[in-house]
């Protein structure tokens, strides 16, 4: 009688351990997306003006490598930075332990990332064309679209593989066209 009371007190005692530990993680990671959402708030950017940032970089003297470092002057787009780093954040991952998981593999990278005439134009390398179920690779697809058409200059949306544009990265949907979240399911390859 005695060992199955000690069963039955241990038995509950891990499931309120357990509990804890949950309510714990869920906590940090709302404490963790409000101070993110608060830091975007808050953020200036140094010359910023017309969707345009102004930064100085600076490079040895071709001339002279003794010499000081020479300054040159950049403008940068401003929504074309936060493309990237949009990007650059799903191939990363969920920030915390929560019920989502990546869309890409961890070997992704980006390669370059611009947007021209309402269309970003994402260059993966080979990582991100693999073999996919069709619902894995439209919810890919659908994050990619629903993530950049958040900046106001993204209508569409072009992913194009090592330079090169493709059919398909996972063999179920067609992208060798420009698409946008609301049209993933038209660009559906029919077998």
């Amino acid at each position: 009688m005695n060992k199955k009371l000690v069963i039955i007190v241990s038995v509950i005692l891990t499931i309120i351990t357990a509990g804890i530990i949950l309510k714990v993680t869920d906590s940090n990671k709302d404490k963790v997306s409000i101070a993110t959402n608060e830091k975007l708030k808050s953020s200036k950017f140094p010359s910023e003006k017309d969707g345009f940032i102004q930064i100085d970089l600076y490079f040895n003297d071709a001339k002279d490598e003794d010499k000081n470092l020479l300054k040159e002057e950049r403008l940068l787009n401003k929504e074309e930075l936060v493309g990237e780093i949009i990007i650059q954040e799903l191939i990363k991952g969920p920030a915390v332990a929560s019920n989502t998981k990546p869309v890409l593999p961890k070997e992704t990278k980006l390669l370059s990332f611009s947007i021209k005439d309402g269309i970003a134009y994402v260059n993966f390398n080979s990582s991100a064309e693999f073999a996919m179920k069709e619902g894995q690779e439209k919810t890919l697809l659908s994050a990619v679209a629903n993530s950049l058409t958040q900046l106001p200059s993204v209508e569409k949306v072009m992913i194009t593989v090592e330079n090169k544009n493709i059919e398909t990265l996972g063999g179920n949907y067609n992208i060798s066209k420009p698409f946008t979240k609301d049209n993933i399911d038209t660009i559906k390859i029919q077998k």
